[in-house]
């Protein structure tokens, strides 16, 4: 079985451009064997079909966190995924004496622009599929890549893909300017049948500034709608954000609303305070949600690595702090009269 497990976890990074290193590999095979005998095999079916959607590294992360809920408990707290008799189940259901921890995983949403692009990727993907050259193929888009740009990047990979050299890169130019970014890479344990969109993404960073809490709020919103219930003793409810790439003080925003420092005149002091504008404000949100438990890698480039777990807990559901304990240990605690140390914009491990 241990065996099986080794070749399932090769399967899902097939296709990526991370060098899983044997220890990755171990790890992930090990990881979808406890989840199996769990009776969590849902996840890892889902993880290995996630490689057909470029999404692996998002997958990893619900698997990772199911890793998380397994080894805090024994087999005698049972732990679903997706429980099959609701119409639109939350992600995960665990019960632990008369409270059920009801648990939904979020993405952060992506903005706009990255949600037009995901669409013009998807494009590209089915696309290529119709050129019969067997390799992966990694494609950089810069931000003026637009949808007329498509038949003119088909016929430049139809004339490059058989060619080219492993791993070798090529810009693609369309109306006097760079438009993606194309490299081809030849499958090690697949046989490919056409050309196969491996990874996709932004050639270029771009300047988000000003738009990441209102980004927050928005994923957090769609995660809260998987709760047709209110939190109460008995039903707890909890989102989870993988968060490496977000900064506490813009989460902190999101939920307990905008800070900003005010002037004393008098005694020439600053304080601080909060614009009433965070989604824990909001009756909606704020009765269907205990908490926000942001998880972050420990080793941000690893797949597979501890995790740090911040919980920031809704005010209004403080007495239940210590049933939502019982579920996780949690590293940093946060409130809504708190915020990162001056001049940085995450708390630091262990404070609370």
């Amino acid at each position: 079985m241990v065996k099986d497990y080794l070749v399932s976890a090769r399967i899902v990074f097939e296709g990526t451009r991370y060098k899983a290193s044997d220890e990755d590999i171990k790890k992930l095979a090990d990881n979808m064997a406890l989840l199996e005998k769990r009776g969590l095999g849902k996840l890892n079916k889902r993880l290995i079909n996630a490689r057909k959607h470029t999404k692996i590294f998002e997958t990893i992360a619900e698997h990772n966190f199911a890793v998380i809920l397994v080894t805090k408990h024994n087999s005698s707290i049972p732990i679903m995924y997706e429980p099959e008799d609701m119409k639109r189940p939350p992600d995960f259901k665990v019960i632990i004496g008369d409270v059920i921890y009801w648990i939904q995983m979020k993405d952060l949403s992506k903005l706009e622009r990255e949600n037009r692009q995901d669409k013009l990727i998807q494009k590209i993907k089915e696309k290529a599929e119709e050129i019969k050259v067997g390799k992966f193929l990694s494609c950089m888009l810069s931000d003026d890549f637009k949808e007329d740009c498509i038949p003119e990047l088909m016929d430049f990979l139809q004339d490059r893909a058989a060619s080219a050299g492993e791993g070798e890169s090529f810009p693609f130019t369309s109306k006097s300017s760079q438009k993606a970014k194309i490299e081809f890479w030849s499958p090690t344990n697949v046989d490919l049948q056409h050309l196969t969109l491996g990874i996709a993404g932004d050639m270029v960073a771009v300047e988000l500034t000003g738009q990441t809490k209102e980004q927050i709020k928005q994923s957090l919103l769609n995660a809260a709608g998987a709760f047709n219930w209110k939190v109460d003793q008995r039903n707890i409810n909890l989102i989870v954000i993988e968060a490496d790439n977000k900064e506490d003080i813009d989460i902190c925003d999101a939920l307990f609303g905008t800070e900003y420092e005010i002037c004393d005149n008098v005694k020439g002091h600053l304080r601080w305070s909060r614009k009433n504008d965070g989604l824990f404000s909001e009756t909606d949100f704020s009765k269907k949600v205990a908490g926000v438990i942001a998880i972050k890698r420990k080793e941000r480039k690893q797949p597979f690595t501890d995790y740090q777990l911040i919980l920031y807990i809704n005010e209004s559901y403080k007495s239940l702090f210590g049933d939502m304990q019982k579920l996780l240990s949690f590293d940093i605690v946060v409130y809504y009269n708190m915020r990162p140390p001056i001049g940085q914009g995450n708390f630091i491990c262990g404070n609370e």
